[in-house]
């Protein structure tokens, strides 16, 4: 488990990316420290209360161990419902995450509802190849592009990338897809918002 110092040492490193793209002046960053820190056992058995067993089969990881009958600890079950809670605690209106995020984030949706708030907007991303082409694009694995880094290295390693994954990064590129260069569905991009979506 990362300590505090760590795990705002590593943001940082996310915050200083993000302000290439965001004014960091105009953001507000939040830690979920400040509600689950102090937070009571009884009200981690409340919060776990809202979901389900067969909910949390229903995730395709869970789901693929779970018939394999590989083990499955209890606390991986709360990181959904963490996560979810966060979505609670700063009212979200939109989440964006990758695919592999897609089941935290409509329980997210779920625990929002059931605290009276409207559901988050979820935008899902596809997960990005690392630049071994296999496995997913992380900081854990080291195959990832830092926005931080220097022309040069991000040149270098957009230039290892095989042709047949480079078709995935371009469709991914923020500037077309904001600017709607390329139509959503062919971005790979899902949205789960049905009830603004009227």
């Amino acid at each position: 488990m990362l300590s505090l110092a760590d795990i705002k040492r590593n943001a940082q490193t996310y915050f200083e990316q993000a302000g290439r793209i965001l004014d960091i002046s105009k953001v507000e960053i939040r830690y979920n420290g400040e509600w689950f820190a102090g937070m009571m056992f009884a009200e981690v058995l409340r919060m776990a209360s809202k979901v389900t067993v067969a909910r949390m089969l229903e995730r395709d990881t869970f789901e693929k161990r779970h018939s394999a009958r590989e083990p499955i600890g209890i606390h991986e079950f709360l990181y959904p419902i963490m996560q979810g809670y966060d979505s609670v605690m700063i009212c979200s209106d939109v989440e964006l995450g990758g695919n592999d995020q897609l089941f935290n984030n409509l329980v997210g949706r779920d625990l929002q509802r059931d605290a009276g708030q409207e559901p988050q907007c979820v935008l899902i991303l596809p997960i990005l190849e690392g630049l071994d082409g296999v496995e997913k694009m992380s900081k854990r694995q080291r195959q990832l592009h830092r926005l931080s880094e220097s022309a040069t290295d991000i040149f270098g390693k957009t230039m290892s990338i095989s042709d047949a994954l480079m078709e995935n990064v371009a469709a991914c590129r923020p500037g077309r897809l904001f600017r709607r260069e390329i139509p959503i569905n062919e971005a790979m991009i899902t949205l789960h918002c049905p009830s603004r979506l009227k």
